[in-house]
């Protein structure tokens, strides 16, 4: 091996240099803002943190100096939260934003599992990235604001309330994005391309509702994969309440009750309400389960999640949205049965997907060639296994 080559291995390091080696551990540092830790605040961890580290935050709301504003440096590190985003708070207090990623860092670079609020600041409210993709993961991005800012002679609108990204291909799955405004453009997420259509983040999983903008509500010009994304309840005051301009892929996803809800855009195997064309899409009522709550699981007969008493419960009623994803999609961890095809929604594909239904009771055991749980092996089985035929997750 040549001087100053890398070997990693079993979450160690080895460095060889001048024939001598030596290991470097990967470290865990804890941040806490009033008990014993090795930092009190975010930003300190991270500037001690070297590449293979892990930031551990213990809950709390983090306020202030090194707890807004908060920089990777460009480290491939993890940032994560002891007890999830309910738990981990990053309130920026109306000054600042909470991250900015700028130094080039990639999906290496992960922040999972806080909820960022009150972010103020022109173009990317509660996170900005620029020329870096992190992966951003189990987060909440809500009541952030890129407000209007002093020029000359006036003042000028700017945009990206939740997320503002910029050249650049961000992984954001698993978030909920919501209630964020920008005085321009993308209430939710506004991506600019630099005009190279390779450049925009990859969206899976999320719930993006309740936000504002002048154009496009939820999301602006973001041409990336936007897959099994719950995007409803977003307006704007001049067009493209929902989705604006998004010449992506979209697929598996509920977009409902944004005024309009694709402007410039398309989808398949989607639930729309003022679009009825394309492979694949209903425009069906998706049957929330609690809206006055922003619960956006699906209403099922056989079973859906309710995430307060951590339980399956049953309705009266069954979502159209149900096994209503694009049949060549992975149905990933949804439960049995799960029809064999994957729900729409920011549900599909998890583990709190809402169960199919088949008009009686739900099959109670697995039978060998059931694949779509219905308790009878028919030839929708045989369809589902020819679809998938020779498929390999592995790779």
């Amino acid at each position: 091996m040549k001087k100053g080559a890398y070997l990693k291995t079993c979450g160690m390091i080895l460095v060889f240099s001048l024939g001598i080696a030596s290991i470097t551990s990967a470290r865990t540092i804890t941040v806490d803002d009033d008990l014993p830790a090795d930092f009190n605040n975010i930003q300190a961890a991270i500037n001690d943190a070297n590449d293979g580290d892990t930031v551990l935050v213990a809950d709390g709301t983090y306020t202030g100096t090194g707890n807004r504003d908060i920089d990777f440096l460009g480290k491939a590190i993890t940032l994560r939260s002891e007890n999830g985003p309910q738990n981990c708070i990053i309130n920026c207090q109306g000054s600042g934003r909470g991250f900015y990623f700028h130094s080039g860092e990639d999906a290496n670079s992960v922040l999972d599992g806080f909820t960022i609020i009150n972010g103020y600041k022109a173009n990317g409210g509660g996170i900005r990235c620029t020329g870096s993709s992190p992966h951003i993961t189990n987060c909440v991005i809500t009541d952030n604001v890129a407000p209007w800012v002093p020029g000359f002679p006036g003042s000028f609108a700017t945009s990206g309330g939740g997320i503002l990204t910029e050249v650049c291909s961000p992984i954001i799955d698993n978030c909920i994005i919501s209630n964020n405004i920008a005085t321009d453009r993308g209430g939710g997420i506004k991506c600019y391309t630099g005009g190279d259509p390779r450049y925009s983040p990859t969206l899976r999983n999320c719930i993006i509702t309740g936000n504002t903008a002048h154009i496009g509500g939820a999301l602006y010009r973001c041409r990336g994969p936007i897959t099994n994304c719950t995007i409803c309840y977003n307006s704007a005051s001049l067009r493209g309440g929902g989705v604006y301009d998004c010449g992506g892929l979209i697929t598996n996803c509920i977009i409902w009750s944004n005024g309009d809800d694709l402007y410039l855009s398309s989808a398949t195997y989607s639930c729309i309400e003022d679009f009825d064309s394309g492979t694949g899409n209903i425009h069906s009522d998706p049957c929330f389960a609690d809206l006055n709550n922003d619960d956006y699981h699906l209403k099922s007969q056989a079973g859906r999640w309710e995430p307060n008493n951590q339980t399956w419960v049953k309705d009266e009623v069954t979502s159209p949205c149900i096994d209503g994803g694009d049949p060549g999609s992975p149905i990933g961890d949804e439960p049995f049965p799960n029809g064999g095809i994957i729900n729409m929604g920011a549900y599909g594909g998890t583990t709190e997907a809402s169960k199919s239904y088949f008009g009686r009771p739900p099959c109670e055991i697995i039978i060998a060639g059931d694949v779509n749980g219905d308790c009878i092996v028919n030839y929708l089985d045989f369809r589902l296994m020819a679809l998938n035929w020779l498929r390999d997750e592995r790779l």
